[in-house]
């Protein structure tokens, strides 16, 4: 899996991790750490990624001199992806890519290792062609362990905060630059490369297996590959999507106000209104799409029910995701204006909305798997 994340690696990318490596060795580390990339993300203020760590006062400077002050005397942060009991005990060799330096080859921590396969799901959770730093900055927010959670917490950088203006950039960047593909094609191209790509590590297990002689059994056929990746990554990707399609909705309608004026407050919340039934028809185009025409993997459709339980926790995101947006908006304008107690109000309402927005992503998640487990998979 660790080399389609370097297949599909666009360039900013690719100079992170030079910048990563670089950074391990200044700090004479065997091996690239979780927080070694964070610094090399904060040192490209260009990308969305370096944008947006510059905002909230991680520059490259004082993460080094987070790190040299926490490690100074430790040799590494986190364990080598080599070291992992799970992988030395299996037999097969690690998949980590070594990287060489003018001296000697560089391996990766396990964290890192995780961190660049999450990266290779977000660029395919939005649609985007190529892994870019962004992408990074997303899959570490997203692992608790990692030394770089702990610089996150003890430089005061709040995730939920990060998280928030990451999308937000994302959104005002790709709105003007770029052209992005529709929500369902976005879905079904991107469950299509997880599924040939551990179909393709399958078959090449097989081939193996034959090669040297020996049996391995029960290893799974393609309707079952498409069966498990559905369930681990459909949620995910609806999830991603969704949030993501509601913040480029705010950036269109700001840039519309730009050139008109301010809309009319029944023809915005009709905007909208319409562009969440829109999404909601694009989740069921998409399910639709690989229960029937890509796949013709279930032997049984979805029922109108289960339709309607769907699409209505869409909504539901919909709009939380737009209340998120306002609050978000007011709190920055309260903070300007050093307006502290309306900021206290704001911020638990804040609170509110990120508490029940997690609470919708697990339901999204049962809601999904439950549509998809519960049906037998077609073998023809």
């Amino acid at each position: 899996m660790i080399d389609s994340v370097f297949e599909r690696a666009g360039e900013s990318f690719l100079n992170v991790i030079q910048q990563a490596m670089a950074e391990c060795l200044n700090t004479g580390h065997r091996y690239v750490c979780t927080e070694h990339l964070l610094t090399a993300l904060a040192v490209d203020e260009d990308t969305v990624a370096g944008v947006v760590l510059a905002s909230m006062k991680l520059d490259a400077d004082s993460i080094r001199q987070e790190v040299d002050r926490q490690f100074r005397d430790q040799v590494e942060s986190e364990l080598l992806y080599t070291d992992r009991p799970d992988v030395v005990e299996s037999g097969f060799p690690s998949p980590a890519v070594p990287l060489q330096s003018v001296d000697h080859p560089i391996g990766f921590s396990d964290l890192v290792v995780q961190a660049l396969i999450r990266s290779f799901d977000y660029s395919l959770f939005f649609g985007q062609p190529d892994i870019e730093p962004v992408h990074l900055l997303l899959a570490l927010i997203d692992l608790p362990d990692a030394t770089s959670t702990k610089l996150f917490d003890d430089l005061s950088a709040n995730l939920t905060f990060l998280r928030r203006e990451i999308l937000h950039m994302m959104a005002a960047e790709l709105s003007v630059y770029r052209e992005l593909p529709g929500m369902r094609n976005s879905m079904v191209s991107g469950l299509k490369e997880l599924i040939d790509r551990s179909y393709t590590s399958v078959r090449s297990l097989q081939a193996l297996a034959h090669r040297s002689g020996l049996r391995i059994n029960n290893l799974p056929g393609r309707a079952e590959i498409v069966h498990r990746v559905c369930v681990a990554y459909f949620s995910d990707f609806l999830w991603s999507q969704v949030a993501f399609r509601r913040y480029l909705l705010e950036e269109s309608i700001d840039m519309l106000t730009d050139r008109s004026g301010p809309l009319d407050q029944e023809l915005l919340a009709s905007i909208v209104s319409s562009a969440a039934q829109h999404i909601r028809e694009e989740v069921r185009s998409a399910i639709e799409y690989v229960f029937s025409n890509e796949y013709r993997l279930f032997d049984q459709m979805m029922d109108e029910a289960e339709y309607d339980e769907i699409g209505t926790v869409i909504e539901d995101l919909w709009w939380t995701q737009g209340e998120e947006i306002a609050l978000h908006e007011l709190f920055i304008e309260a903070m300007d204006d050093h307006r502290k107690q309306q900021m206290l109000g704001l911020q638990k309402r804040r609170i509110e909305i990120t508490q029940r927005l997690g609470e919708l992503k697990e339901r999204l998640k049962v809601t999904v798997k439950d549509c998809f487990e519960k049906r037998s998979v077609s073998q023809s």
